[in-house]
């Protein structure tokens, strides 16, 4: 946990740039990191995938920054699709559609594919994604759903539990 903060405040100092770029930049870096506290089922993948659905906020900063990064001891692949269908395997989902409708369908296959989900949309975590990355006066702050990480049969690891500012149990 103190070297995720570390990290952060390190990239803060390094590239001072304006509140969303910055946020833009942070969320592609806790991408990757939300991946080392996260366990899927086993798969006989060759690569790491990860895939933005909808509008692709982040330009090439993923692929630059993942180019030459194993994750999980895999190398990285970065798809960028803006339909369901287009997705395929993938280990990370990173959803950025507009419409309510559709990110819950992303949602829903996501848990059937054991998918880790993540969205910076208000209420993400709610409807049943699992995690929900914002910024609160340039804080990252973490809405974590385990309940629904359980139903995908992933298991969210207790550090990135730690900073997690709301945990959602699915239990009530």
């Amino acid at each position: 946990m103190q070297k995720i903060v570390i990290t952060l405040l390190l990239i803060g100092i390094l590239f001072p740039l304006n509140a969303s770029n910055q946020e833009r930049d942070l969320q592609a870096v806790f991408i990757g990191r939300f991946a080392k506290f996260t366990q899927w089922p086993n798969n006989n993948e060759k690569f790491f995938y990860i895939t933005v659905i909808g509008k692709n906020p982040f330009d090439q900063l993923l692929n630059e920054l993942y180019q030459d990064k194993k994750i999980r001891g895999k190398s990285v692949k970065i798809r960028y699709v803006t339909k369901l269908q287009e997705i395929a395997h993938t280990d990370i989902l990173f959803i950025t559609l507009a419409n309510k409708k559709k990110i819950q369908k992303a949602i829903d296959y996501a848990t059937k594919n054991s998918i880790l989900t993540i969205s910076t949309q208000r209420g993400f975590a709610q409807r049943g994604g699992i995690i929900q990355l914002s910024f609160v006066m340039r804080k990252p702050h973490l809405v974590i759903n385990n309940g629904a990480a359980k139903d995908s049969n992933i298991q969210i690891k207790s550090p990135l539990l730690a900073i997690a500012q709301e945990i959602i149990t699915g239990e009530e």
